[in-house]
């Protein structure tokens, strides 16, 4: 039983640690987003997972891209980050599940000001594959960034 316990504690830990490097993506992501000194092209090439499809469809891919960091640029300008707070859905914003087609969360995150929600986050591989969704009446979609 004591191993079990311990083991649990070990999973747990483990589990909110990769939470916090995460969430601390998204923030760093945010804090660059709000200087306006950082290239919209470093910002990419720092935070947003790499797009490996041919020539033609990655200047597009890159296109939309900046221009979304330009939009959270644009938010960011207005917000003190020490108060917006980010969420992982499946541990702390269980209301989101039900706007999303998703069945997996557990790498889906939201930023919130108060309880307005700002944005919605997808990480992998300890990048942004995901900050713009689309929504087609009462359900949302992610715009995946990379392929």
């Amino acid at each position: 039983m004591k191993y079990l316990i311990i083991k649990c504690l070990i999973i747990s830990l483990i589990s909110c640690n990769i939470q916090s490097q995460e969430k601390k993506i998204i923030f760093d992501f945010l804090a660059s987003c709000k200087d306006e000194n950082i290239e919209i092209t470093s910002i990419k090439e720092k935070y947003i997972c790499e797009n490996k499809s041919n020539t033609a469809k990655k200047e597009d891919s890159d296109k939309f891209i900046e221009y979304s960091i330009s939009l959270v640029r644009k938010e960011m300008q207005s917000k003190d980050l020490s108060k917006l707070k980010i969420l992982h859905v499946a541990n702390e914003a269980q209301e989101v599940k039900k706007e999303f087609i998703n069945e997996d969360f557990s790498k889906v995150f939201v930023l919130k000001d108060g309880e307005k929600i700002i944005e919605y986050f997808l990480i992998e591989n300890g990048k942004i594959n995901a900050f713009t969704t689309m929504k087609k009446g009462s359900i949302k979609v992610f715009i995946i960034l990379c392929n």
